[in-house]
C-alpha cells in the first residue's frame, strides 16, 4: 500500500461495494444499479495505483468536479420536477 489516503479509499470502497451487493441482494428491483456502482467504484478507485502523481491529480480533480456538476445537476432536476416538499 501506497499511503494513508489509499488505504482509506480502498477500505472505503471495499465497504461500499459490499454494501451495494448485500442491498442487491436484499432489494432484487435495484440489483443493477448497484452492479454498475459497484463497477464504477471500483474502477474509481484504481486512480490511487497509477504511478505518476500528476496523473494522480488530474484523476482526482476529474473525480471531483464530476462529482459535484452530477450533484448540482441531481439538484436542479429535482427542483424542476417539484419532488421539493
Amino acid at each position: 500500500m501506497k499511503n494513508p489516503i489509499f488505504k482509506a479509499v480502498l477500505i472505503g470502497a471495499v465497504f461500499y461495494i459490499a454494501l451495494m451487493i448485500v442491498e442487491g441482494a436484499m432489494h432484487p428491483e435495484i440489483l443493477p444499479a448497484a452492479a454498475v456502482g459497484a463497477i464504477i467504484l471500483g474502477l474509481l478507485t484504481t486512480v490511487f495505483l497509477w504511478e505518476n502523481e500528476h496523473t494522480v491529480h488530474l484523476g482526482e480533480i476529474i473525480i471531483l468536479w464530476t462529482m459535484v456538476l452530477l450533484f448540482a445537476a441531481y439538484g436542479v432536476v429535482f427542483f424542476f420536477i417539484g419532488g421539493v416538499f
